[in-house]
């Protein structure tokens, strides 16, 4: 994205793994990315840097909702929730309903969440932590459905106001996910399986294709695989479940779109 002109902001949980990786970039596009702290487990983080990303930021065209966590064994955060669905869903949604006033000034805007083909997988979608066996790829699957009936239910929310919505997947990827020692099994899995998943370079090419392309906008809403419009789950394109997983990630994170 800075290579192609824009002016990038990254998010990190660590400040110094954040400065690390800005750094990097900006040399590599001759552009300055600049890096803030960002950490979506946190209700209060989030709140902090949507504050100062406010003022510090005149524009914001395109919003990439990227963050992810598989998890081997159920955690809770602060504010009590599962943490895969308090990272990979609601952190997002909170995050782009603090900002969503920013996209609509900024219009024509763009927000960009990173799904899964997993979601395929997923028989239903919950924000309340699981009762009995807990099970990761199941919770992870879960999350990620939540994630395109969001991008979806955005859509139709924002329609009219110059901001477009897409979800999509990116590939399987040889990221860390599942790599930092909290789900054993999968984690090795998918390391014994990485030669032959996509490099984080390949795997981010739908994600640009999703925030750059203008033909898109005809597609406003639509979920997104190897750079084309395909059609997500059967329980993703659920409206009624959309509209009801609306007003409980509202409900749950405390802020009215």
């Amino acid at each position: 994205m800075a290579e192609r002109g824009a002016d990038v902001v990254i998010t990190a949980r660590d400040p110094a793994v954040g400065a690390k990786v800005a750094q990097e970039l900006t040399a590599r596009a001759g552009r300055t990315v600049r890096a803030m702290t960002l950490d979506l487990s946190d209700p209060s983080s989030t709140q902090a840097f949507a504050e100062q990303f406010l003022a510090t930021t005149a524009d914001l065209g395109v919003l990439i909702n990227n963050a992810g966590v598989m998890l081997g064994r159920k955690a809770i955060s602060t504010d009590g929730f599962e943490m895969t669905i308090r990272v990979n869903h609601l952190g997002h949604f909170h995050l782009t309903c603090l900002l969503r006033n920013h996209l609509v000034k900024s219009e024509p805007a763009r927000v960009i969440t990173v799904a899964s083909a997993a979601h395929y997988s997923a028989d239903r979608v919950e924000l309340e932590p699981a009762g009995g066996l807990y099970r990761g790829f199941r919770t992870y699957a879960r999350s990620k459905l939540a994630n395109v009936l969001f991008g979806a239910e955005l859509a139709r929310r924002l329609a009219g106001t110059g901001v477009t919505s897409f979800s999509l997947h990116p590939g399987v990827v040889a990221t860390r996910i599942a790599q930092d020692g909290d789900t054993m099994l999968a984690g090795l899995a998918w390391k014994l399986m990485s030669h032959r998943m996509l490099t984080p370079v390949q795997g981010a090419a739908t994600t640009v294709y999703a925030a750059t392309d203008p033909r898109l906008e005809q597609h406003d809403g639509s979920y997104l695989s190897s750079s084309q419009v395909t059609d997500p789950s059967a329980l993703a394109r659920d409206e009624e479940l959309a509209a009801r997983l609306w007003t409980l990630s509202e409900a749950a994170v405390g802020c009215r779109f």
